[in-house]
């Protein structure tokens, strides 16, 4: 009988080791896989709001050619708005997911190609708002009475030239304040020349959001 006892409580014990390595083996390939993982995230905020600007040269075309991308950062308590250049850019350019960038047959933006640049920015993005080169233009008109908005041939120019541009139309849509997205025409510029995964009320929202407070809204651009 001792040596039933025995030779069971032998078994319980290689039962239990057992049953612990696997569990320990479960629990780092978890940690593993947690640390490699392709999600990029960040607490949802009510204070600020994340949008990708991508010119592109024509959106009627069924797939249009990349110009740039900008980051578009709302932080509504302030009130600030900041434009950060992202493509093309002289560091690591190579790391860019231009490979990515596809229109769908519905003419929205690829999901993928946000999820790329998500991880190459480390930041989540809310949305994102594709606009092309008669857009740029009609804003151009509508609010400061530009030229048409002209992109150079070389690349690596493309972003003094909108630094210039935004900075400008920044500059005024601050000057005009609650009356500044209002003074646009869109129907002139959507869905041909704009497109969007935020919708039309909510843009106006966010703009309402940013000119009620009493502080005065204030706008950076950066790049070259």
């Amino acid at each position: 009988m001792r040596k039933v006892l025995i030779l069971l409580s032998i078994l319980a014990f290689m039962f239990c080791l057992a049953a612990g390595i696997i569990i320990a083996q479960k629990s780092l390939n978890s940690i593993s896989e947690q640390g490699n993982s392709n999600n990029v995230t960040r607490p949802e905020s009510s204070y600020q709001q994340n949008i990708l600007l991508i010119h592109v040269d024509e959106l009627q075309k069924n797939q249009p050619a990349l110009i740039s991308v900008w980051g578009l950062i709302l932080y509504f308590p302030e009130p600030k708005i900041i434009l950060q250049p992202i493509y093309p850019s002289p560091i690591e350019p190579e790391s860019f997911p231009l490979t990515a960038f596809k229109i769908t047959q519905t003419k929205n933006l690829n999901p993928r190609f946000i999820q790329q640049v998500s991880l190459q920015t480390q930041m989540d993005w809310d949305n994102y708002i594709l606009i092309d080169h008669q857009a740029l233009s009609f804003f151009a008109a509508e609010l400061f009475s530009g030229d048409q908005f002209y992109a150079p041939d070389q690349t690596n120019s493309i972003i003094s030239l909108e630094r210039g541009y935004f900075s400008k139309l920044c500059n005024r849509l601050v000057e005009l304040e609650q009356d500044g997205l209002q003074q646009i025409r869109w129907k002139h510029l959507i869905p041909d020349h704009w497109r969007s995964n935020l919708s039309f009320d909510d843009a106006m929202l966010n703009w309402e959001k940013l000119t009620s407070p009493q502080s005065p809204i204030k706008c950076e651009v950066f790049g070259e």
